[in-house]
C-alpha cells in the first residue's frame, strides 16, 4: 500500500513569509471576531451618547424642566414596554399617557412641543386657590394642567427616571403641586415628603375649585411655551 504525505497548503504573505493556509484562515476569523466586538461596542457607545444628549436636570423645585415632545415620540415604544413591565398599574399610565397625547395632538396651539414647568418655593402661609393661578401667569404661561403632567412623566421616563419609582415610591418633592384640571377643577399632583405624604409622582386627585378658598399646604405648578430655537 501506498504511503500517502499531504503538505499543508501554505500561502505567500506580502513580506516574503509562507505562513499554512489553515493558520490564515484561523487568523481571519479572530480578526473578523474582534472586528465584529468592535462594532458592537461603538454601537452602544454611540447609543448612550444619543440618550445622553436628551437628559434634562432632573425635576427640582425654583427650575425649570424641559419637556421635548419631539424626545418623547422618539422614546414612545420604549416608554410603553417600561410602563407594561410594572403590570397593572403601568398600563393604566400608559393608557393616560396615549388620552394625554392625543388631547395634545388635538389642541397644538395650547401645547407646543417643547416646554418648560416650574415647581414654586412654599415660603408663605397659605394662598388663595385664584391666587396661586394667576401666580403662573405672572411667571410664565399659565398653570398646568393634567395633559403637561403626563408629558412631566414621560419626560422623566426618557431621561431615566424608572416607571417603578414614578408610580409606586413615594415622591420626593417637598410639597403636593397643585394644578388646573381642563375641565376647570382644581387638581393636585404628586406627593410631598414635607407633610410626610407618601404618594407617588404619578398620583393625581382633584377637588372644585374655589377661588378664595385658603390653600396652606400646596404650591402652584406653572408652565411656559419654549421657542423651537432654543
Amino acid at each position: 500500500m501506498l504511503n500517502v504525505f499531504i503538505e499543508k497548503l501554505q500561502v505567500k504573505l506580502s513580506d516574503g513569509r509562507l505562513m499554512p493556509l489553515e493558520d490564515l484562515v484561523r487568523d481571519y476569523e479572530r480578526l473578523l471576531e474582534e472586528s465584529s466586538k468592535k462594532e458592537v461596542i461603538a454601537e452602544v457607545k454611540a447609543e448612550k451618547a444619543k440618550v445622553k444628549k436628551t437628559i434634562t436636570e432632573k425635576l427640582k423645585v425654583g427650575k425649570w424642566f424641559r419637556i421635548d415632545r419631539n424626545v418623547i415620540d422618539e422614546h414612545r415604544d420604549e416608554i410603553r414596554q417600561k410602563c407594561i413591565e410594572i403590570g397593572a398599574d403601568g398600563e393604566k399610565l400608559w393608557e393616560r399617557f396615549e388620552k394625554s397625547n392625543e388631547i395634545a395632538n388635538q389642541n397644538p396651539d395650547q401645547y407646543p412641543r417643547v416646554m418648560e414647568t416650574y415647581i414654586f418655593k412654599h415660603n408663605w402661609e397659605y394662598k388663595f386657590e385664584q391666587e396661586m393661578r394667576d401666580m403662573c401667569k405672572e411667571i410664565g404661561d399659565g398653570i398646568c394642567d393634567e395633559v403637561i403632567c403626563y408629558f412631566e412623566l414621560q419626560m422623566r421616563i426618557c431621561n431615566g427616571e424608572a416607571v417603578e419609582s414614578l408610580v409606586h415610591k413615594p415622591d420626593k418633592l417637598p410639597h403636593v403641586r397643585f394644578i388646573k384640571l381642563r375641565n376647570g377643577k382644581c387638581g393636585y399632583w404628586g406627593g410631598d415628603v414635607d407633610k410626610y405624604n407618601r404618594n407617588p409622582p404619578a398620583t393625581r386627585y382633584w377637588d372644585n375649585f374655589v377661588p378664595n378658598r385658603k390653600n396652606f399646604d400646596n404650591v402652584p405648578y406653572a408652565f411656559r411655551k419654549v421657542p423651537s430655537k432654543q
